[in-house]
């Protein structure tokens, strides 16, 4: 059996060569068999899953037959997955997808966000455009989610809510596919205004190392190896151009599977390691997004799942100088991984 990896992580940010403040990191890393590989901090204490539970919802639309009845492709599945930068091609798609099911913009619980990526807003702005709940990056979840409800004859009203048997299918989902039992698993209300699930930190990772290794339990394995494919096979759908997430899929060669949370959050798995499929669950415990690429970067490279020329094709994700205003190098941050 190979040694469990324990490691302290710690990110300190760094201005004038003097610290400015410091972030401790929990993670945890499990092969598709639950059993660990490394651990960091308490990997027993509870996180919210935030948009890291995307795939798990996305369960329900294939689940309830939506795919089939609808005739949606992957590339709608993917949109479902993922957390996009608001282009027009993302709009379009969860527009589509309304519009198949009968449903209309007004239909939809999130409310509009300027797009994450920052080419997008600045288009969206340039063009004197508003955005709408289809820039909001989790409309292709809020989208299946209404399909997902048509195909079971559930109604559509309050579909984001505690109550609504979706919400109640996808918590039944979510505790098979991380292992955690219902009654441990807490809830509250996402910043999109779906439920949100809250369980300990091994859970999240199980679920993406059971998905890397085609091993979520049945009836989910065909769901899974589908919702794999659509997520390799399309990672611009998943965030956008110059996002960590699709950056990271793209230069591993379809290897990771990469998902980011709110409030600190983040989720890798491996298709291929030394360990075999494999799940990463972390969290920056102060929250601060801004840190969530040089850790991520770090953390594969120090597994050995990003290496050489893929790493250094993501150069801008992991090497953040601190820049002010008058375009003047006055810092950086570093990621510590003692063991």
């Amino acid at each position: 059996m190979n040694e469990i990896m324990n490691w302290k992580i710690t990110i300190d940010t760094l201005r004038g060569g003097y610290l400015e403040s410091q972030s401790r990191v929990r993670a945890v890393v499990v092969d598709a068999r639950g059993l660990l590989v490394m651990k960091a901090g308490d990997f027993e204490q509870p996180v919210f899953w935030r948009s890291t539970a995307k795939f798990v919802q996305a369960l329900s639309l294939l689940t309830s037959g939506a795919m089939e009845r609808f005739g949606y492709t992957d590339r709608e599945l993917a949109l479902a997955c993922g957390s996009h930068s608001g282009s027009d091609e993302h709009a379009t798609i969860a527009k589509g997808m309304l519009e198949r099911i009968g449903a209309t913009i007004d239909d939809l619980h999130c409310a509009p966000h300027t797009p994450l990526g920052p080419e997008e807003a600045k288009r969206l702005q340039a063009e004197k455009r508003q955005p709408t709940k289809l820039h909001n990056n989790c409309s292709g979840k809020h989208a299946a989610m209404l399909a997902a409800c048509r195909a079971r004859g559930w109604p559509l009203k309050d579909y984001n809510r505690h109550h609504h048997p979706l919400q109640q299918e996808i918590l039944a989902h979510l505790s098979m596919v991380s292992g955690i039992d219902p009654q441990h698993i807490q809830q509250a209300v996402d910043g999109c205004g779906v439920v949100v699930f809250r369980t300990p930190l091994i859970g999240l990772a199980q679920a993406y190392a059971r998905l890397a290794g085609d091993a979520l339990p049945e009836p989910y394995q065909q769901a899974g190896r589908r919702i794999r494919a659509a997520i390799a096979a399309a990672p611009e759908l998943i965030a956008g151009p110059g996002r960590l997430c699709t950056d990271l899929m793209q230069v591993s060669n379809h290897n990771l599977i990469a998902k980011i949370g709110a409030d600190g959050v983040y989720c890798l798995a491996t298709v291929n390691s030394a360990n075999g499929p494999c799940g990463l669950a972390l969290k920056i415990e102060d929250g601060n997004m801004r840190l969530l690429s040089p850790l991520v970067c770090k953390v594969a490279s120090a597994l050995g799942w990003l290496d050489g020329g893929p790493l250094q094709r993501i150069h801008s994700h992991w090497h953040m100088p601190l820049i002010n205003h008058q375009k003047e190098l006055v810092g950086d941050i570093h990621v510590t991984i003692d063991d």
